[in-house]
């Protein structure tokens, strides 16, 4: 008994205390090695395995053709701070700079235990619930400065992987080089997880047709026609030479939420003048199936809460103009509940929509602060509000950190 008491404590010993599930990444100065949090962060951990392994389409960011050439091997660690309080080593843009990613979006995965401790797997992005493929490690210092605004998906705890990734802080910008990314699972858990299954965008070419009438439109029919969350991209060349592609950005549709239950259906898409002797291009329909975000502010109230009350952006039927009102919070510096003000509202350009948030620049004329830049990432939606999270700034002399916060839009 004695003997089988022993072994049975020799194999748990031996046996991970939890499921784990284990990427290593090849640099040119070592391996570093991280487990991922795909229990508790599963939409970021599925992304990350199906780009680094090539498993699903995404958009080729060079000519907008679809491509399931495989992320991060050849990447470099293009961004490196190395503060003493702040360390981070950046890489997955596709371009080797802070611009690029996968053609789409998804959502925020936060987890009161997984914080920006010291040597993490973090997801970068540009606000809330922008995540694509870009990701950074984290050096000997904890940053708690963002937590709640990146998602942490990978722990690394081994001595030999965090000495590399000290070497990598110090080589500084472009000074090393992702080789290769390897994944092993250690039990059962780690081996039933779906990374094809976990509700990510679908990026596809659209079924239709092309329709041009010389110098005056090209227009893609789409069959089967868009819905809500669809998002409609257009590349072109006229020429098929390498770097010769571009993004029509203003060929570009975002089907979002509508204001009532009815889902809208988008039939086609307007791609350019047709005024160039030939033209080629790539299209692409981006799917993402929990998007909540709508592609217009019109008829619309945007409510962002600040320490000492509220600010609400009422849109008229122009999506681009309106008042804006402050309400003060109960027992307020600022004066009571009910005093508030109404001036006009003017958007310079239409909001900048997305499947998971939208951004607006407001110019509050009268307003005691003027300029606004909201950034609000959608979150769930009911018949009658969509609710959000905000992060806002005021200028002065420049752009400065304003408030942040919960946010709410009416359907």
């Amino acid at each position: 008994m004695l003997i089988l008491k022993h072994a049975s404590l020799l194999l748990l010993l031996t046996w991970p205390l939890h499921a784990e599930l284990l990427v290593t990444f090849q640099t040119s100065l070592g391996n570093v090695t991280a487990a991922l949090q795909f229990q508790k962060t599963p939409q970021t951990v599925a992304n990350f395995i199906t780009l680094a392994q090539g498993t699903r389409d995404r958009v080729n960011g060079s000519n907008g053709g679809l491509t399931r050439i495989p992320y991060y091997s050849g990447e470099k660690f293009y961004r490196i701070v190395n503060d003493p309080t702040f360390k981070i080593a950046q890489t997955g843009s596709g371009t080797g700079t802070t611009s690029g990613g996968p053609g789409y979006s998804f959502r925020d995965e936060f987890d009161p235990t997984l914080t920006h401790v010291p040597y993490v797997l973090s997801m970068a992005n540009s606000g809330v619930n922008t995540n694509g493929s870009q990701i950074y490690l984290t050096g000997n210092s904890p940053i708690p400065s963002l937590d709640n605004k990146h998602t942490v998906f990978g722990l690394i705890t081994d001595a030999a992987s965090r000495s590399v990734i000290d070497a990598i802080l110090t080589a500084g910008n472009n000074g090393s080089t992702i080789t290769g990314v390897s994944f092993s699972r250690t039990d059962a858990a780690a081996v039933a997880f779906d990374e094809q299954a976990q509700n990510l965008p679908v990026v596809s070419s659209p079924g239709g047709y092309l329709a041009v009438n010389s110098g005056v439109s090209a227009t893609w029919h789409l069959n089967p026609a868009m819905t809500t969350g669809a998002i409609f991209r257009a590349f072109r060349s006229t020429t098929l030479a390498t770097g010769s592609w571009s993004e029509l950005t203003t060929a570009r549709v975002h089907v979002g939420l509508p204001a009532t239950l009815i889902a809208p259906a988008i039939n086609s898409a307007f791609l350019d003048n047709a005024t160039a002797p030939k033209a080629f291009y790539n299209l692409c329909v981006v799917q993402h199936p929990d998007s909540v975000t709508p592609s217009t502010l019109a008829n619309r109230t945007v409510t962002i809460a600040l320490i000492n009350g509220s600010l609400a952006f009422a849109f008229d039927t122009s999506g681009i103009a309106g008042t804006v009102t402050y309400t003060p919070a109960v027992g307020s510096a600022f004066g009571g509940t009910f005093i508030t003000i109404s001036p006009s509202i003017f958007l310079p350009s239409p909001p900048t929509s997305d499947a998971h948030g939208l951004m607006f620049t407001a110019d509050c004329v009268g307003f005691n602060i003027r300029y606004f830049w909201v950034k609000a990432g959608c979150d769930t939606a009911t018949s009658t509000t969509i609710s959000c999270r905000h992060s806002t700034q005021s200028f002065n002399s420049g752009w400065l950190p304003f408030a942040s916060g919960s946010a709410t839009i009416t359907r």
